[in-house]
């Protein structure tokens, strides 16, 4: 029966918000005009690691188990009695970054119980019902016909009980959505997701224009540990009007930009991670001056502390696409620190 358990939820695929290019005008404007109209939701967006629960255990949307690492939040769900249910959430502490919500995550159970015994209980918000307690599935419903399923199961299972504190809903806007935007932002969290209200939810994509992340970016420090050489090959269609094309093994191939101007590909960032110099990313977000620059004179950069922004972490505490914003000229690599998700 485990086996067939476990075969069952590596079927299950959590649905995550869509990313905007930031660079891309058109888009940053159509994501800030869905914040005004009435066929979006906003959601605040939860600073923590993305879990779903199974009746009473939880998973990581890796498929890692830590159902044990919540015991408050394991043993109400077990007094449910609901082996049928499925919910999306987030494990977090209200008001700390997810790098806080890791030190329970990532660690062994007797860690997680001891760290929580000294920093108070870990939180559990969700934000989709996807199967009920009877065992009906709602992925096929619009987004606004979960979410008053999910509230009515909230309030009559949830809400007044000793869980309540622990076990909450994400805070949601159907009007003033840009003034619960600004108020978020203005008090250092994280954004929104904004939720079209017909959305089905597709699990394991990231559909774009369905939900959308709406936030600030982190930034972050990090030491230049090494080089990397840009791809070679040009793949792309428009091939007639190419204009870089090289010799490559006796035949006259089209190539990228980045291979024929001979500049690097990208550059490789490092931290330390509990003491020991670790490669965090790779970055390539580059103007081509500054891509010509860091190309020509690569010994100069190298141990070079550099200033990224991103999007987010990834579950295993990784940022995702960091792009250059400065060099920190007067700190030095030691000065870089980062924290990983472990066990995750």
């Amino acid at each position: 029966m485990e086996q067939e358990f476990l075969d069952f939820i590596s079927k299950i695929g959590a649905m995550k918000p869509a990313t905007i290019d930031d660079s891309v005008a058109s888009q940053v404007d159509k994501l800030n005009k869905l914040l005004l109209s009435d066929e979006w939701d906003a959601e605040r967006k939860v600073d923590g690691c993305h879990y779903l629960t199974y009746g009473c255990r939880l998973f990581s949307t890796e498929g890692c188990e830590k159902t044990d690492n919540y015991p408050h939040i394991r043993d109400f769900f077990i007094s449910l009695q609901m082996p049928n249910l499925i919910l999306d959430g987030e494990i977090n502490y209200p008001g700390k970054t997810s790098q806080y919500a890791t030190r329970v995550t990532g660690a062994a159970s007797d860690v997680a119980m001891a760290f929580q015994e000294a920093n108070g209980y870990i939180h559990y918000t969700m934000w989709d019902l996807l199967r009920t307690p009877k065992g009906t599935w709602l992925l096929d419903k619009p987004y606004r016909e979960r979410r008053a399923i999910l509230e009515q199961f909230y309030n009559r299972f949830i809400k007044g009980t000793s869980l309540e504190q622990y076990i909450d809903l994400t805070e949601r806007r159907t009007t003033g959505k840009k003034e619960f935007y600004d108020s978020i932002i203005a008090s250092g969290g994280e954004g929104v997701v904004l939720k079209n209200i017909h959305s089905f939810y597709i699990m394991g994509k990231k559909p774009m224009w369905q939900w959308m992340k709406m936030k600030q970016h982190d930034e972050a420090d990090f030491w230049i540990s090494n080089f990397e050489a840009p791809k070679v090959e040009y793949t792309g269609k428009n091939l007639a009007d190419w204009p870089y094309w090289n010799d490559i093994n006796g035949i006259l191939r089209p190539v990228t930009k980045l291979h024929y101007m001979n500049w690097i590909g990208a550059v490789e960032l490092s931290a330390y991670v509990d003491g020991e110099p670790t490669v965090i990313c790779t970055c390539s977000g580059f103007s081509e001056d500054l891509r010509a620059t860091l190309s020509g004179n690569q010994p100069t950069f190298l141990n070079k502390v550099m200033k990224v922004s991103f999007m987010e972490k990834t579950e295993a505490g990784y940022p995702r696409h960091p792009r250059f914003e400065a060099f920190h000229e007067s700190k030095t690599p030691a000065e870089c620190t980062w924290e990983l998700s472990k066990g995750v």
